[in-house]
């Protein structure tokens, strides 16, 4: 089958855990012999077009960039010319620019298009900003293909209750993690310090600032408290000034992105992974610390109860003494940050299969293929 797949970063260009979703699933799915390219944007200068991982990468510079959405004509040009080169059309995330290319391309005429929504807001965006877009941009886009993917049902029922997508359009495929890679080993834990991880990109909405501040608020009761935060963004150095006004430099780290290979040992070194975010889809980071046995303290987010359920506490969206409160909570029962680690462990193992998620979208393709009548024009 021949794939195209379209999405505004890609791992390790940008390492979050959507540009490392578009990579893994290419990666997976040229391994199981299918013909994939990716188009991105190429904010680093790279090659335009290169071999990885087994699937072929073409990188578009892009003009403008407002609200961490890369805007580049030359990309939408050369959709239009590609839009019937390939079975499927599989674009990510209706918040970005090259999906919203891909819905005009598919309302042109073009392969059959599939959409992954990776979260139905944006985290970086106000809110007013959000429903307006999702009212107007974000509905049309959607409406235009043939199928949308979600993680949850609950994600589903509000895309087709609140914002108006075509019901028989929208369909379920829970996001995975590889459970090999990312896998508990007491054995990296430091006994000496209780650890709170942080990864993503630090941008406004993430909450980096919450995790801070609650983080000081512990601080006399938990001497041994210590933050890694993993990432890069325009809001670093503002975080590095609070850390600075706290005096907690010696409390805090902030490392860069680094690669892939070396994110499951953070995991393993950490106690628990702390999710503060004011908007989420199912984030990579919360199934990667439950495969790696570890607890998340995570912001309310109803679609993720389910997932949530005895691996995770939940705290209402920037309450920072209530975030302190579950840090003090989990800190003072290490027996129960155990068992919130063996139960997320089992859930992911049972649900969250990364190979049963490249393994369903693969037949959500050829599902689409088999209804498609139009002819596939090939170059």
């Amino acid at each position: 089958m021949k794939i195209l797949r379209v999405a505004s970063d890609l791992y390790p260009t940008t390492v979050g855990g959507y540009g490392i979703h578009v990579h893994e699933m290419s990666k997976m799915q040229a391994t199981l012999g299918h013909d994939v390219t990716v188009v991105t944007s190429n904010p680093n200068g790279l090659p335009e077009e290169e071999y990885v991982d087994g699937y072929r990468v073409l990188r578009f510079n892009h003009a403008i960039k407002m609200v961490g959405n890369t805007i580049s004509p030359t990309m939408m040009f050369r959709l239009l010319e590609m839009r019937n080169d390939y079975d499927i059309i599989h674009a990510h995330s209706h918040l970005f620019f090259p999906t919203n290319v891909c819905a005009l391309v598919k309302r042109y005429g073009s392969s059959p298009l599939v959409i992954t929504n990776h979260g139905i807001m944006s985290a970086s965006a106000p809110q007013w900003l959000n429903i307006s877009y999702m009212s107007t941009i974000g509905k049309w886009t959607l409406n235009s293909a043939d199928r949308v993917i979600c993680y949850t049902d609950i994600e589903r029922r509000r895309l087709i209750e609140e914002f108006g997508i075509n019901k028989p359009e929208v369909v379920v495929i829970p996001n995975g993690v590889n459970t090999e890679v990312f896998h508990p080993d007491d054995s990296k834990v430091d006994e000496r310090y209780f650890t709170l991880l942080w990864v993503g990109r630090i941008v406004k909405g993430k909450g980096v600032e919450f995790l801070i501040h609650a983080a000081h608020r512990v601080l006399e009761k938990i001497p041994n408290l210590r933050i890694l935060v993993i990432g890069e963004g325009p809001e670093r150095d503002e975080i590095w000034k609070l850390v600075n006004e706290y005096h907690m430099t010696n409390i805090v780290t902030i490392l860069p992105f680094m690669s892939y290979d070396a994110i499951p040992l953070l995991y393993q070194r950490s106690d628990v992974l702390v999710l503060p975010s004011l908007q989420e889809g199912v984030p990579r980071t919360m199934l990667e610390a439950m495969a790696s046995g570890k607890p998340v303290i995570i912001s309310e987010f109803d679609h993720l109860k389910d997932l949530a359920e005895g691996a995770a506490l939940m705290f209402p969206k920037g309450d920072v003494a209530a975030l302190a409160e579950k840090i003090l909570l989990l800190e003072q029962d290490r027996e129960r940050v155990h068992r919130m680690g063996v139960c997320g462990r089992e859930r992911i193992l049972a649900q969250n299969s990364w190979k049963n998620t490249v393994l369903r979208t693969i037949t959500l393709y050829q599902e689409l293929l088999s209804q498609d009548q139009s002819p596939v024009k090939r170059h």
